[in-house]
C-alpha cells in the first residue's frame, strides 16, 4: 500500500515548512514533501536546529519525507559558474534529504537555451548557434548533472525522482520516453522517475505515462486540472480519470504526495484531497470495481 503525503507547497502561503509538517502530522498524513524555494525554505538556509526538529517530528509521527529541488536552478546552464552552483545546490539538497531521514529528491528536467539576436531566431545561417545544436549541448550538460546527482544520491542512500515536465515550453523533455532514456543511459539505480498526474494530464495522459514509465516510478505528485493548463488543482475537480489510476495505487509502495494549491481554502483543499484519495484506496481494499 502507498502512503498518502502532502507537499509543504500546498500550505506555504500561510505556514512555515515546519508548521506545514505539524499540520500534516496532526491530520493523519503519512508523508511530507518539503518544497524548497529561495522565497520559502532552502537546504542552504536550514540550521542544525531546523533539521533536528524536522527529523524528530518525522520519527515521532512516523512520517516519510521527500524534498523538491528548488526551481530556478539550471542543471544544463551554459555558464559554467551558474551550472556549478546549481549542481552544488542539488548536492546540498540531497545531503539535506539524508539528514532528515528522507527518501526521494524530486528534480525537474532542465530547459533548453533560447538564444536570439535582434529577434532573429533561430540563427539558421550559423550552425553553432542553431537551436538544435544548442539543445544537444544543453542535454549533454544535463545528463552530466543527472549522473553526478545519482552518484551523490546513491552515496547518501536516497533516490532522485526525475519528474515529467514536458508541458512547460522549452523543456529538454518533450515526451515520456525521454525520461526513460535518460534514466537508462545514466544507469544508476538511484535515478528513477517521479510521476506528476497534473502534468501528465497535459502531456498525453496519466495512463500513457504509467505505460511508459513502468516500475521506474518511485514517487508521485497528485494534482488535477482541466487538461488545458497546470493549476495544481484539488483532486477530483478536473478531468483526470482517477478510477483508471486506482490499479496503479494498488501496487505502488511509495508516497502519493498531494501537491495542490487551493488559493481560496488552502487547508480545506488539502484535507478534501486526502479524503478523496483515502476513498479511492478504500474502494480497492474492499474489492469494489471502479
Amino acid at each position: 500500500m502507498p502512503s498518502i503525503g502532502v507537499s509543504t507547497y500546498s500550505l506555504f502561503l500561510k505556514m512555515s515548512s515546519l508548521d506545514a509538517i505539524r499540520f500534516a502530522a496532526d491530520n493523519g498524513f503519512q508523508g511530507v514533501e518539503i518544497y524548497t524555494s529561495p522565497y520559502v525554505f532552502t537546504p542552504d538556509g536550514a540550521t542544525e536546529q531546523d533539521k533536528k526538529a524536522i527529523r524528530g517530528l518525522g520519527r515521532k509521527k512516523g512520517l516519510s519525507y521527500s524534498v523538491h529541488f528548488a526551481g530556478g536552478n539550471d542543471l544544463a546552464n551554459v555558464d559554467k559558474f551558474h551550472l556549478a552552483e546549481s549542481r552544488r545546490k542539488l548536492r546540498k539538497t540531497i545531503e539535506f534529504c539524508r539528514e532528515i531521514d528522507g527518501g526521494v529528491v524530486v528534480i525537474h528536467p532542465a530547459q533548453e537555451p533560447r538564444m536570439s539576436v535582434h529577434k532573429k531566431h533561430p540563427l539558421t545561417e550559423y550552425p553553432k548557434y542553431q537551436l538544435a545544436n544548442l539543445r544537444v549541448e544543453a542535454l549533454a550538460r544535463f545528463k552530466e548533472s543527472l549522473n553526478d546527482g545519482a552518484v551523490w544520491a546513491q552515496r547518501a542512500g536516497v533516490l532522485l525522482g526525475l519528474e515529467n515536465y514536458s508541458h512547460v515550453p522549452n523543456c529538454l523533455q518533450t515526451r515520456y520516453e525521454d525520461l526513460v532514456e535518460w534514466v537508462t543511459e545514466v544507469g544508476n539505480p538511484a535515478l528513477q522517475i517521479t510521476l506528476d498526474t497534473g502534468h501528465a494530464n497535459l502531456e498525453g495522459g496519466v495512463q500513457e505515462a504509467l505505460g511508459v514509465f513502468g516500475s521506474r516510478v518511485v514517487h508521485v505528485h497528485l494534482n488535477d486540472n482541466n487538461g488545458k493548463s497546470s493549476g495544481h488543482g484539488e483532486l477530483g475537480t478536473g478531468t483526470i480519470c482517477w478510477d483508471a489510476f486506482e490499479p496503479f495505487c494498488r501496487s505502488f509502495d511509495g508516497m502519493l504526495c498531494i501537491e495542490i494549491l487551493g488559493f481560496d481554502d488552502l487547508e480545506g483543499s488539502v484535507l478534501r484531497s486526502k479524503a478523496f484519495m483515502e476513498k479511492l484506496l478504500q474502494r480497492q481494499s474492499c474489492g469494489v470495481n471502479v
